[in-house]
């Protein structure tokens, strides 16, 4: 009994050692060129109908979306839903128009955090731009622990590159056509 009881009070200690040290943002870009105008892969991104079907979300949360607001301007809302329960949203908070896409998330999941994702644009010729996805979550302390110890920032970062991938697809497509 002893025993047990030590051994989660060292438990303990360890996950305020953690909480403490371990940094609570998390940022980080990736980046992909894609073999499409600038003013097409703009588009593909701030509207919301056509973000949902290139990216990975969806399927990787079993969540089906719906639009609020005016899509492709600022306010625009892509809410989630799961089993018809709604648990979050991304919304564009601001817009450079063939420059800059920004995006606030905001769910109901069991960590408490704040995450923002900048889509910049960059033209490299008349038909191919280049994409960096900037992102940044703080975490509410001690929320960051579990987020990085289940894997949870590794597989967020996993499935951004896996929309990357989906935006340069889908916008290749769509020139082709």
């Amino acid at each position: 009994m002893e025993l047990v009881l030590l051994g989660l009070l060292l438990l303990a200690a360890l996950m305020l050692a953690l909480a403490v040290l371990l940094p609570n943002v998390v940022r980080y870009s990736e980046k992909i060129v894609v073999d499409a105008p600038i003013e097409q892969v703009y588009d593909n991104i701030r509207f919301q109908e056509r973000l949902m079907s290139w990216s990975a979300w969806p399927e990787a949360t079993g969540s089906t979306c719906a639009l609020e607001n005016g899509d492709g301007d600022v306010g625009a809302r892509t809410v989630f839903f799961n089993q018809g329960k709604r648990f979050g949203h991304q919304e564009i908070i601001a817009l450079k128009p063939n420059q800059k896409v920004s995006l606030t998330l905001v769910n109901s999941g069991p960590l408490k955090h704040t995450p923002y994702l900048d889509f910049d644009l960059r033209a490299l010729s008349k038909d191919q731009t280049e994409v960096i996805l900037n992102f940044v979550n703080t975490y509410q302390k001690p929320f960051q622990v579990p987020a990085k110890l289940l894997g949870i920032v590794r597989w967020t970062r996993a499935l951004q590159v896996k929309d990357l991938e989906g935006l340069k697809s889908y916008s290749e497509l769509q020139k082709a056509v």
